[in-house]
């Protein structure tokens, strides 16, 4: 699979196939990006997307997107288009050979699978939603590591009694507290992830 060669289309081709704006492709493009920075996509020297794997982008419509909300309809695996993957400034050419569109239909039934099969094992995630998850954490841990300071009257307490050993104890006990505090904390925000990843809402333009 990792042989699949990648059918890459513009922007103005997948507009055209779908009939819907050239800027409701973009910004679904943009969406992709941003959730999955690892998609193959060529750009122009300006930053600019040129083109985009179409088995990423039905992919991720067909995981993403509303269907109440959309026009477009959004392609499965049995829905599988005839065009020329080298289309450009929005024309799209259909391919004389059908031997050249059956075999393009298969490698992005593969790639979608293998797509599919990726998110399945974990191996892809919707990295802005686990930087945001990161950062969330970070700041949980932080706030729980900072109330330390208050445990100095229970530290001092202890090494005057026993020293060193005193200290140890204390610490390891505050370290127990603090790691269970911790624990609980990321379990509650585990608890309240979403079991799917949210739609994205398209504007058809």
């Amino acid at each position: 699979m990792n042989d699949t060669p990648l059918i890459m289309w513009t922007i103005a081709a997948i507009a055209e196939r779908d009939g819907v704006s050239k800027m409701a492709v973009s910004k679904a493009v943009k969406k992709l990006a941003e959730a999955k920075p690892d998609t193959p996509i060529e750009r122009d020297g300006q930053g600019r997307v040129m083109r985009v794997s179409l088995a990423h982008y039905d992919e991720f419509r067909s995981r993403h997107s509303n269907p109440a909300k959309t026009k477009a309809p959004i392609r499965t695996l049995a829905e599988e288009p005839v065009a020329d993957s080298g289309a450009a400034e929005g024309g799209l050419r259909v391919k004389d050979s059908f031997e050249e569109a059956r075999r393009q239909s298969e490698w992005l039934k593969v790639g979608r699978e293998k797509i599919r099969h990726q998110e399945a094992i974990g191996q892809l995630v919707r990295a802005d939603l686990m930087g945001e998850a990161i950062r969330q954490a970070g700041s949980d841990i932080q706030q729980i590591l900072r109330k330390l300071q208050n445990r100095a009257d229970d530290v001092a307490i202890a090494v005057s009694k026993e020293g060193a050993h005193g200290a140890r104890i204390a610490l390891r006990k505050i370290a127990d507290e603090f790691g269970n505090s911790i624990a609980d904390r990321l379990g509650k925000l585990a608890e309240a992830a979403p079991a799917e990843d949210p739609m994205f809402e398209e504007d058809e333009g």
